[in-house]
């Protein structure tokens, strides 16, 4: 699992799964009219992306820490860093500041700026994108990319260090789990902001490091009867809603973690280990219509993620600053998903055809870009 180039369906369809949920959440978050329980599901979504990005960490294709950094940097630091200047450029408080007062507020290592003018703007951005590890105003959600890469290049390096422990590597990653965990935590409660994120990085690391550690688990857990799984799933999500608590500020991009550690750990284990039974479950429906183009719908989002969380949000954002009192009226908010939608499906074969460089990837054909396969 992970080792090979083959995707595997059910985790490309898990990936696409939490990113939908982040879209989602976005729409909840621009237009609160648009009510979608999107608050219940914080503790589960960004911890659950980065566990199954640990579960798919592998160093097999790469000879050294070298090479393994080279790949990251075209395929993750690279798109981060274009994408976060492309949509600072087309935030469109830089051609009209009156719109300032709507936009997202800054904050850069507990830093609240005080910004007069269309430099001051341009310039926060760029200590946002550079300094914070957080992206601009305009392609917000691609934090998540700066820290998969930062987390990425970490993980190699300990993996490597402890390996040499043979047996107890496993242990010895577990370890290193719990103490970036209570790391992360402890900058937390002490209102500690590093450059970078590192204090996020610490927080991910522990959710990317239980990814690896879970691979073969999940492995044999792919191998139980049909019955086990479901009776997992539900036992986990139902563990899930009683442990989890809405909070509006609880953000793993700013490593706000809640209020209680026990009660942000059990929500986020138990929501992982759920929805990871829930797509093991569904692997094994048979592809009918319907369900055949659900998880194609998921695959493509998981492909495209760096496109689609990217333009997603710069067109929530465009909403937000010239449209919002239109759209944020009850039922009338809901329409903002379908344009959204079509704006982002236009801007895939865009992104995949034409400005493919800015993702790290190579050009592909209309046709394989919008893809459901």
């Amino acid at each position: 699992m992970g080792d090979g180039s083959q995707r595997i369906g059910w985790i490309d369809e898990f990936k696409g799964f939490v990113l939908l949920l982040v879209c989602l959440y976005h729409v909840e978050q621009s237009f609160p009219c648009a009510s979608m329980g999107m608050l219940h599901l914080s503790a589960l979504r960004m911890s659950a992306f980065f566990f199954i990005s640990g579960v798919l960490f592998s160093t097999r294709r790469f000879r050294n820490f070298g090479s393994y950094a080279g790949h990251k940097t075209k395929v993750l630091l690279w798109p981060y860093v274009a994408l976060s200047l492309l949509f600072m450029l087309l935030d469109p408080v830089i051609y009209n500041f009156d719109l300032f007062p709507k936009a997202p507020r800054m904050t850069i290592m507990n830093i609240r700026p005080e910004i007069a003018n269309v430099k001051d703007y341009i310039g926060w951005n760029a200590a946002k994108i550079f300094v914070a590890g957080k992206s601009s105003i305009g392609s917000g959600p691609l934090w998540f990319v700066f820290t998969l890469y930062s987390v990425s290049l970490l993980f190699y390096l300990v993996q490597r260090v402890l390996s040499r422990v043979g047996k107890a590597s496993s242990f010895a990653v577990a370890a290193f789990a719990l103490v970036s965990l209570v790391s992360g935590w402890l900058m937390f409660k002490n209102h500690i902001r590093l450059p970078l994120g590192i204090e996020r990085d610490l927080t991910v690391a522990f959710f990317f490091a239980c990814g690896w550690l879970c691979k073969p688990v999940i492995k044999k857990a792919g191998k139980l009867r049909g019955a086990v799984v479901a009776a997992v799933a539900v036992v986990s999500l139902a563990l899930y809603a009683f442990f989890e608590v809405p909070d509006p500020n609880f953000s793993i991009m700013n490593n706000v973690l809640g209020k209680s550690f026990p009660v942000f750990l059990a929500s986020s284990v138990f929501g992982i280990v759920g929805l990871v039974a829930v797509f093991l479950l569904a692997s094994r429906i048979p592809g009918v219509a319907p369900v055949r183009i659900f998880k194609g719908i998921l695959r493509n989002i998981s492909r495209n993620a760096l496109v689609i969380l990217a333009v997603h949000w710069w067109v929530l954002l465009v909403m937000r600053l010239l449209f919002k009192p239109e759209f944020n009226r009850p039922g009338i908010a809901y329409l903002s998903i379908p344009v959204v939608a079509l704006i982002v499906i236009a801007a895939i074969p865009l992104f995949r055809c034409k400005l493919y460089k800015l993702l790290g990837k190579e050009r592909i054909s209309v046709k394989e870009s919008l893809s459901l396969k």
